[in-house]
């Protein structure tokens, strides 16, 4: 009798399946966020930078237009070939290209449209609270800044932006006036903020934003993942309804 293959850890979909077991940092909460946030209206290049699994690359190509092209890239192998393996395996392989190159090294002749990210946030694995001390080299590159600063990043996406370019992305509430300066400084204006909370008692933890070049009216919301007995509220359901299965 032959053996039944396992499908491999991962988060299901709606329209695909995001393995995740090779890599460092898992499918969160905040990353299905963050994807469901972002708007992809006339938006025909994307860059996914820090891809990871490959998750918020395949939610861009499930939401935008079908000559759509998605770059996604990480400096990590592992994550790498899981990306290609899900972006494969998924209903559009011809829209999702996955390269192994950090975001300082990418060609700046290139503009992005819509660039997307769930970067490194975490100022140092040594903190007071030292809380990253003890993960796994590969975790830790995935979530402190130790290959790409809050400064960096912005300025480096700016490079690979034009003057209609939205950016997306999500910080710790608590760094929310250190990110909006730095974007600020590499021409990145605010247009919209949502803050993210578990619950209606619990403070924000959590800044997912927009960013454009030109400036715009802010608009700024708040976002409460659970309700009573931890049910997921009709808030967070209706943002998330495109990807989440029982939503």
């Amino acid at each position: 009798m032959s053996k039944v293959s396992k499908q491999p850890k991962g988060f299901q979909c709606k329209q695909f399946f995001v393995a995740h077991d090779q890599c460092a940092m898992k499918i969160s909460t905040d990353s299905l966020i963050l994807g469901s946030f972002v708007d992809t209206t006339n938006a025909s290049s994307m860059l996914d930078v820090g891809t990871g699994s490959g998750i918020l690359a395949l939610m861009m190509a499930q939401k935008s237009a079908p000559d759509a092209a998605i770059t996604a890239i990480d400096i990590d192998s592992g994550a790498i070939a899981q990306a290609r393996h899900n972006a494969a395996n998924s209903s559009w392989p011809e829209k999702v290209r996955v390269e192994q190159s950090p975001l300082q090294e990418m060609d700046h002749q290139q503009q992005y449209d819509l660039i997307v990210s769930n970067p490194p946030y975490f100022a140092d694995a040594v903190s007071p609270t030292r809380a990253y001390a003890s993960m796994s080299e590969s975790r830790g590159l995935a979530r402190t800044e130790q290959t790409l600063s809050i400064d960096d990043f912005f300025a480096q996406t700016a490079v690979l932006s034009h003057a209609g370019s939205r950016l997306y992305c999500m910080y710790p509430i608590a760094r929310e006036a250190v990110v909006f300066n730095s974007a600020l400084q590499s021409g990145w204006h605010v247009k919209q903020s949502l803050s993210v909370r578990h619950n209606a008692s619990s403070a924000p933890y959590l800044g997912v934003y927009c960013f454009v070049r030109v400036p715009e009216t802010v608009a700024v919301e708040t976002l409460t993942i659970r309700a009573g007995e931890n049910q997921y509220t009709a808030e967070y359901k209706q943002l998330c309804a495109d990807f989440y299965l029982n939503f």
